[in-house]
């Protein structure tokens, strides 16, 4: 037996969940929240939860920072994203928050159990690729470095300094990270490292 919490706000989409899931996967129990608040304290008070799955949109914050806070609180709760319209850049916080899923409302019941079967089984299911997350991690420790100076506040010519290497070594390599990131500036890669906490 396993246990989802489903957070989602609207009330008849919540128990349609529920009651067709059920049916689907008779060794699943789901108990239901309806936004942050109320998720928080059924994990407070149900020790065993196997996966928060919630919608991104909620009346009182979104899908993502409740995870974040799951993360946080109850760590050995699995989490993950199941929305209307996931995006790249979505699934790209929820790969940095640690989610096993970023899952679309438009599977039907049957898809959605056998997501739901894989992720129970230690596993992770992206309907979108998370791309970009992806290209920062490729990223060689050199640049890593060099956007964690950048982030410090440092010019290219105290990075060039610090590391040893011309400026314009610097700038080339600005230019292979701005190509992996999809960025156009130093102040948006920056912003994006910062952002999905990858520095």
């Amino acid at each position: 037996m396993y246990t989802l919490l489903f957070v989602d706000d609207h009330p008849l989409y919540r128990e349609g969940m529920r009651r067709a899931l059920t049916d689907a996967m008779p060794e699943l129990r789901i108990v239901l929240a309806s936004g942050t608040v109320s998720a928080l304290e059924v994990l407070a008070a149900e020790p065993d939860i196997d996966l928060c799955l919630s919608d991104f949109q909620l009346p009182d914050g979104d899908g993502l920072m409740l995870l974040g806070h799951v993360a946080r609180q109850h760590p050995t709760v699995a989490r993950g994203l199941l929305c209307g319209a996931p995006d790249p850049a979505m699934a790209r916080q929820a790969t940095v928050l640690g989610c096993v899923a970023c899952l679309s409302k438009d599977r039907d019941i049957a898809s959605l159990g056998e997501a739901l079967r894989k992720l129970f089984d230690g596993g992770s299911v992206y309907d979108v690729e998370p791309a970009a997350v992806m290209a920062v991690v490729a990223l060689s420790d050199k640049r890593k470095e060099i956007l964690r100076l950048a982030a410090k506040g440092l010019s290219n010519k105290e990075i060039s300094a610090l590391l040893g290497i011309s400026e314009r070594t610097v700038k080339d390599h600005w230019s292979y990270i701005f190509e992996q990131m999809g960025v156009s500036n130093r102040t948006e890669a920056v912003s994006q490292a910062l952002r999905e906490r990858l520095l």
